[in-house]
């Protein structure tokens, strides 16, 4: 077994979809992606377009980010190593809702629509994960909606570094543009709060980066919305 099979297998396994499959279920679908290796600032796909296929990151950082109809891109989230996206527009054969692009020269495994859908219809414990990640998603979006009315930029800022640093560490590369983008607030609010946190001890910004230093101070500003 190529090493890629094999890394794509693991990937698949770990995954909180594709895990839920049998070792052999897992080896037949493996065999139904094909290998593609993308250069920096290549777009995978784009917001609109019918989806076709999903995707695994083998290698390589991918940005999903939407566009405006006046030109404003706005970033979504970065994508890293053994990460999956374009699944979900799979599900109902639908346009895509974002923009993929890449950020640093990727090797990714993709799989066919019509594959997915067997697996749907063919495999109920994919499906029946499939339907609850689907509910929680939308419960999820329900909050960020209601977070962006309810809570200030401060609180916002607390919240989005802890769910960051949960997946990235306390050492976060993002920059104070991107931060801002995400939180669809102008760069100078942004800087501000940025400012605010590290007078309170809760953070120290680099060029590129931002370091958790107080996890707590960040919880005790985002429970103070509760």
């Amino acid at each position: 077994m190529r090493l890629e099979t094999r890394m794509l297998i693991d990937v698949l396994n770990r995954h909180w979809l594709f895990g839920v499959l049998d070792d052999i279920s897992l080896e037949k679908i493996s065999k139904e992606f094909t290998l593609k290796t993308y250069n920096t600032g290549q777009y995978i796909f784009h917001q609109s377009d019918v989806a076709q296929r999903l995707y695994v990151i083998l290698s390589g950082e991918i940005s999903i980010e939407t566009h405006s109809l006046k030109g404003k891109v706005t970033k979504i989230t970065h994508l890293n190593e053994a990460e999956i996206f374009g699944e979900f527009a799979l599900v109902d054969k639908g346009r895509r809702s974002a923009s993929a692009c890449v950020v640093k020269t990727a090797r990714l495994a993709s799989l066919p629509g019509r594959a997915f859908q067997n697996l749907i219809d063919e495999n109920a414990p994919f499906s029946k994960r499939l339907l609850s990640v689907l509910v929680q998603r939308l419960r999820n979006s329900n909050y960020q909606v209601e977070s962006l009315v309810t809570l200030s930029l401060l609180q916002r800022t607390a919240q989005i570094l802890l769910r960051i640093s949960d997946k990235e560490g306390d050492e976060i590369k993002i920059t104070q543009i991107q931060l801002s983008e995400r939180l669809f607030a102008s760069r100078e609010k942004v800087n501000i709060k940025l400012k605010e946190l590290r007078r309170l001890g809760a953070i120290k910004t680099k060029l590129g980066s931002i370091q958790i230093l107080s996890k707590q101070i960040l919880r005790k500003l985002s429970d103070e919305a509760f």
